[in-house]
């Protein structure tokens, strides 16, 4: 979101890393912002001074930091002040934010999971695992039975007929996950995890710039839905609906 107002180098936090791409080109400065913003932690920032609207080389090093950073600009139509921070402290802006967001998580997750899996710590596999498990089926019982219906993108042929029928393989191979620390065949474990770990990665890509555009132009065609899609998916995510999660994706745990 852009003010008008005087933009300088005096203005800026001196306790924030500031970064001056003024007069460089975008494929220059790009990098520059990029390795600056990599391993943002929480309650960290960074702040760029550019001379060149930023936008289009802020949505590149969002995209490949997998939207885990956000950000905004101030500007007085001659320097452009871009404030950067983790994704994990800003408010999603709408329910494809929100969801672009969730799949980060999920990712760092499951990350951590086949690195426990593969360094033998079970115990800690098998703990993140049981928060991976009950997260990833919020996610998918939001996309599948509440945005899918309504924003589309396809149920018959077309993106949503994709996500749909990737998230049944996905839930099927989580539950191999399952099965196998259930069983205690932790030798599988890592290489179970592994083939996991890649459909998961090409899945959500495939959702992001396939279907989530759809989405997104949908959705905030509307802002009263869109609102309202908004703050259930919140609850959604935060176990509102878990009991019928529970019905819909079971455990294979004893309850």
């Amino acid at each position: 979101m852009a003010t008008q107002q005087s933009i300088s180098p005096a203005h800026t936090n001196p306790t924030q890393n500031l970064i001056d791409v003024r007069g460089m080109s975008n494929a220059v400065a790009q990098p520059l912002v990029y390795a600056a913003t990599i391993r943002l932690a929480i309650g960290q920032r960074v702040q760029v001074l550019a001379d060149t609207d930023p936008g289009a080389m802020m949505r590149a090093v969002a995209f490949q930091l997998r939207n885990a950073i956000s950000w905004h600009f101030e500007t007085d139509g001659n320097i452009w002040q871009i404030n950067i921070q983790p994704r994990a402290e800003a408010e999603a802006k709408d329910v494809v934010d929100l969801l672009t967001w969730d799949h980060y998580r999920l990712d760092r997750q499951f990350a951590d999971i086949l690195a426990a899996a593969n360094e033998k710590r079970i115990a800690d596999a098998e703990s993140i695992f049981n928060d991976y498990w009950i997260g990833l089926r919020r996610h998918v019982h939001l996309e599948n039975n509440v945005l899918g219906p309504t924003l589309g993108g396809g149920e018959e042929k077309g993106p949503l007929a994709d996500m749909l029928f990737e998230h049944d393989s996905i839930i099927v191979q989580s539950r191999l996950v399952e099965e196998t620390l259930l069983e205690k065949d932790y030798d599988m474990l890592p290489a179970i995890c592994a083939v996991l770990s890649g459909s998961l990665a090409k899945h959500e890509n495939r959702e992001e710039t396939t279907l989530f555009p759809i989405w997104q132009s949908t959705d905030n065609s509307d802002r009263g839905r869109a609102t309202e899609f908004l703050a259930r998916a919140k609850e959604l995510l935060a176990g509102a609906e878990d009991q019928q999660i529970d019905k819909e994706f079971p455990s294979l745990r004893p309850d």
